[in-house]
Order: structure tokens, then C-alpha cells, then sequence
């Protein structure tokens, strides 16, 4: 049987938990990284080392956070005060931007 502190030492001991952590804070600011408009049509979903998962409410939403993705990751990546985005994967779902919520 493993002590607890052993587990959690390999836990923390590559900072995924401790960078998923801080990339959720700033997911949560997703409209202000984004803007109003582009944050209406999508949401920041999930995070999974580095890469950033986005749901956008339609084909054309999905298209423009491809095309802008550079900047995106810049601008989260300031606000998170570090290089935690490396990269974003855009799921378009054809549903309602409120319903994305």
C-alpha cells in the first residue's frame, strides 16, 4: 500500500494539477480574452496540458477562434501570467450560444 504522501508527491511533482488549476481560473475570464461578441457564441470547455477546448455555437464561430487563435493564446497566456495555452481545439455544436452556458 502506497502512503498518501507519495501519491501526491507525483501528483504536483509535473504541475499538470497545479497548471490545470490556474488554466481554470482563466478560463473563466474566456468573454474577456475573446471579446463580447465571439464570447457569446462560445465557451472555454476544458483543458488537457497545454491545449485549450472550446465549444462554439456554429461553424463560422469555430472558424473565427481558428483564425485567431494566435492572439487568443496570447492573450490568455497574459492573463495567466505564463505560458500555459499552447494551443486551442474548437468543437462546434449546433446548439444555442445560451445553451453553451
Amino acid at each position: 500500500m502506497k502512503r498518501l504522501s507519495d501519491v501526491l508527491g507525483t501528483v504536483f511533482a509535473d504541475g499538470d494539477v497545479p497548471n490545470a488549476a490556474r488554466a481554470n481560473m482563466v478560463m473563466r475570464q474566456w468573454p474577456t480574452a475573446v471579446g463580447e461578441i465571439l464570447g457569446q457564441h462560445s465557451i472555454a470547455d476544458r483543458y488537457d496540458h497545454g491545449v485549450l477546448w472550446v465549444e462554439a455555437s456554429g461553424s463560422a464561430w469555430a472558424q473565427e477562434i481558428r483564425m485567431s487563435q494566435g492572439a487568443i493564446l496570447e492573450r490568455l497566456n497574459e492573463m495567466a501570467g505564463e505560458q500555459l495555452f499552447r494551443e486551442i481545439r474548437v468543437l462546434h455544436r449546433s446548439r444555442k450560444p445560451e445553451m453553451l452556458r
